[in-house]
């Protein structure tokens, strides 16, 4: 029989989870690459629903990054944002890592 104080703590307790601006490379790619697009869907009338940026995990004692997912929109974002916050809630720090295969 494990005692609380012989489990790993969960991801959640290490880990925190945010949305960021992407990167300055990825913001000038994507807005080169999306140009032709949204000129056709402006002309159209169709609203472009800007790109969130990542969601960003990151250690809680130091900031530093532990992982950067790319989302677009609105939906895709909240999306991602759950999916990770579940998985802190669920996992440990190791599983979690192993997941993301992230060494």
């Amino acid at each position: 029989m494990t005692s609380v104080a012989d489990e790993e703590p969960l991801a959640g307790a290490v880990l925190t989870v945010s949305v960021e601006a992407p990167t300055s490379r990825r913001r000038r790619v994507l807005r080169v690459a999306t140009l032709p697009l949204r000129v056709y869907a402006a002309g159209l009338g169709v609203l472009d629903e800007p790109s969130f940026g990542d969601v960003v995990v990151r250690r809680r004692d130091d900031a530093s990054e532990v992982l950067r997912v790319a989302v677009h929109g609105s939906e895709e974002t909240a999306i991602q944002v759950a999916h990770v916050r579940a998985q802190l809630e669920e996992l440990t720090e190791d599983e979690f890592l192993e997941r993301w295969s992230i060494d």
